[in-house]
């Protein structure tokens, strides 16, 4: 009788056991290409990020982990995250510096002396007031023998800080800008003092004639978890393990919404400014990055939640792949892993 019930007994014990192991193990999520992506061809990766733990990673499309992306305009963010460790570090005093400061050669041809009161500020917010229109400058200004002279040139079609007009040229001033005031190239810069820290070792940057690392997004290659390390120093107020990286007021100056103006790119009623947009969706607050073609950077603080994707940038129909994910699988992602 007696070993009878040790033997019921252990057969209970191993039960419970086998059910809280199960309890325990992680659930093995469903390919998100059968739920979201849906065997699309644009697509090339999908990463969420929640409180600062990967609990999503794919890749398609041939693509794997160790593949870089052309992440076209978030180089516009990434810089503005390089100026704004150049103002902690005191290499610029702060960016209400005007540009001439740092572009004296280029200067010195211009004509029209309003365009002195041009800012750093007004680079990253697209008010410089510099005649831009839009892609249809991308072939002739890269191009042209110095980039950063050929934007200079361009007719001052408004005061500065008057008016928004996306223009890839000027952002890429903040790479000459950075040059000139740190005595680095952009690259080593960044090494220096971003991309080392979050352990980036695989970056592919092209340089403009003029000699400077592209600053507008038209040269720059990252790997998809790099950009997750991008957006997870973000969320954390630009501190990784204890160490300042980026200041909390630079990264506070990024996402403030008085600092952005209206601009009918990215989610409805969409904000921009300081290179990062910012928009509500279905109630949550969203700071993001983005890149032609579907190359984004999402935050949504709220939820301590980050995804990133990266999609075919080499397309005529890279807006609609944009607006496809934005409305389409982003809230469907955040419905997922919000929670």
């Amino acid at each position: 009788m007696k070993s009878k019930l040790s033997l019921v007994l252990i057969l209970f014990v191993l039960l419970v056991a086998c059910k809280e192991s199960k309890k325990n193990t992680p659930k093995i999520e469903k390919p998100l290409s059968k739920e979201i992506v849906l065997d699309e061809n644009d697509i090339y990766s999908v990463l969420v990020s929640k409180n600062n733990q990967i609990v999503f990673e794919a890749y398609y499309n041939g693509k794997t982990s160790e593949n870089v992306s052309n992440v076209q305009s978030l180089t516009k963010g990434i810089m503005s995250i390089l100026i704004g460790i150049a103002i902690d570090k005191k290499f610029i005093p702060s960016e209400n510096e005007t540009i001439d400061t740092y572009l004296n050669d280029e200067f010195k041809t211009i004509e029209d002396k309003r365009k002195k009161t041009i800012t750093i500020k007004h680079l990253l917010n697209q008010t410089s007031g510099l005649s831009w229109k839009g892609f249809l400058e991308h072939q002739n200004w890269v191009n042209s023998e110095n980039p950063v002279a050929f934007v200079l040139q361009k007719k001052l079609d408004h005061i500065p800080g008057e008016k928004y007009n996306y223009n890839t040229g000027a952002t890429h001033l903040l790479s000459a800008i950075l040059s000139k005031s740190t005595g680095k190239t952009t690259l080593e810069f960044a090494n220096e003092y971003l991309f080392e820290a979050l352990d980036i070792n695989t970056v592919n940057w092209g340089k403009r004639n003029d000699g400077n690392y592209d600053g507008g997004g038209l040269g720059l290659e990252v790997k998809p978890r790099d950009l997750l390390k991008i957006g997870q120093l973000l969320e954390n107020e630009g501190i990784l393990n204890g160490v300042e990286i980026v200041s909390k007021s630079w990264i506070q100056k990024l996402f403030d919404v008085n600092e952005k103006l209206a601009t009918d790119w990215g989610l409805r009623n969409s904000k921009h400014g300081f290179c990062w947009y910012k928009a509500n969706l279905n109630g949550d607050r969203i700071d993001y990055g983005m890149g032609y073609g579907g190359q984004f950077i999402i935050m949504i603080a709220d939820k301590n939640l980050v995804i990133v994707t990266t999609h075919n940038h080499d397309t005529p129909n890279g807006i609609e792949q944009q607006i496809k994910f934005l409305n389409r699988k982003l809230p469907l992602l955040i419905e997922k892993y919000g929670n």
